[in-house]
Formats: C-alpha cells, structure tokens, sequence
C-alpha cells in the first residue's frame, strides 16, 4: 500500500490568513529589501535550470511572485502565469511585475485550478503541498494543466523537519514518490541540507505521453 504523508488536525491555510501575512511582508519592505526570508536561493536556481527559455511556465501558489520574478528576469522568452489565492499579493505583484510582463490571477486552487483553461510547458507547485488537505486531488488537477511531454516541478521540506502551524501534511522521499508515480515512468529527486532550515526536497517528472498511459496524463 503507498505510504500516506503523516496529518495534522487543522489547517489555518485561508485566503484570509495569507492575506494577512503577505500584507506585513510588503509593507515591511522585506519582499522587495534583498533579504526575503522566502528567497529559497539554490532551491529557485535548480528550478530555473529545469526550464528552457521559451517555456510557458504556471507557478502555482505563487504568494510574493519571487520565483515568478526570477525565471522571468533570468529566461526573458518565457510566458510566466501565477496564480494565488491571496488577492493582497496578487495585486502586489501585478504592480511590481508590470513591466516584465509575468502574469498573474487570484484563483484558489482548492477548487478553482482546474478552470485555467490552457496548458503549460512546465507546472511548478513550490512550498505548496505541505499546506494542503487535498494535495492528491490538486496535483492531479495541476497535472492536468500540463502537456503531454511537459515537465511537473514539486519542492517542500522533507518530513516534519520545518515545524510549523501552517503545514499540515509532512512529506518524505517515499510518499512524493507515490504521489507522483502515476503521471510519469521517472520521478528524479533532489535534496537541498541546510543552511535553508532543515533538509528540503525537490521532485520533478516529464509528464508521460498520451499513448503510454491510460490514466491520469491527457
């Protein structure tokens, strides 16, 4: 039987709550100070290197648009779409990221993902899945987003490494694994140690093409 990411019992993970919090991290000046305690740096970088200039890339759960930012600015061919459920920030972003051209929609992928209704080279869901009760049910709909061949990016800390109220799902090697397996014959992993925190984890696939799978890839 696959192994389940371990629970905990509430989830504080509202637009409301993150409103809030990208509010105080704007109008402190930290996202935009060079200092951002969300600047995952080598984390963002091997992102960045699983993309190739010209993709069309969704960033899903995009909060301050730093990594939206960042493949714009290092990948000027490519067509940035994020998407977050805090309208504060999105509209934040939308000021900030004008002039390089990223766009971004307030939609809350809890149940709204799926109504994008184009698909995308390359579908990112960063720091994301720790904070979901239904991740399986949103990953599958992100992959749905994604073109037959197109690459699906995933990071979050490994375990419970990173305690914290707001994560509510703690994800190791083998439950990615399995979470992921269906949408792909190779899932390849990377893992990130400390200084950032405690050890994080990236897993990332190419989605299988349409005649090689009769499931969950279109």
């Amino acid at each position: 039987m696959p192994a389940e990411p371990t629970l905990k019992a509430e989830n504080i993970n509202t637009p409301g709550y993150w409103d809030g919090v990208y509010r105080q991290e704007w109008e402190s000046g930290c996202v935009q100070g060079g200092n951002y305690h969300r600047d995952y740096a080598p984390i963002h970088d091997a992102v960045i290197g699983l993309i190739a200039d010209g993709n069309s890339v969704l960033d899903i759960a995009c909060g301050a648009g730093l990594l939206c930012r960042k493949i714009k600015q290092r990948l000027p061919s490519t067509q940035v779409f994020g998407v977050d459920f805090a309208q504060y920030t999105i509209e934040k972003n939308q000021k900030e990221d004008r002039s390089l051209g990223v766009e971004y929609r307030c939609l809350d992928i809890r149940n709204s993902l799926s109504s994008l209704d184009r698909k995308f080279d390359v579908v990112m869901m960063c720091e994301i899945l720790e904070h979901l009760d239904e991740p399986e049910k949103i990953v599958q709909e992100a992959l749905g987003l994604l073109k037959a061949g197109g690459r699906f990016i995933l990071t979050c800390p490994h375990n419970d490494e990173i305690p914290d109220p707001e994560h509510v799902g703690f994800w190791g090697h083998d439950e990615v694994f399995h979470l992921l397996a269906p949408f792909s014959d190779t899932i390849s992993f990377v893992h990130f140690p400390p200084p950032y925190f405690h050890i994080w984890m990236m897993a990332y696939l190419t989605k299988k093409q349409p005649e090689n799978n009769g499931g969950p890839a279109e």
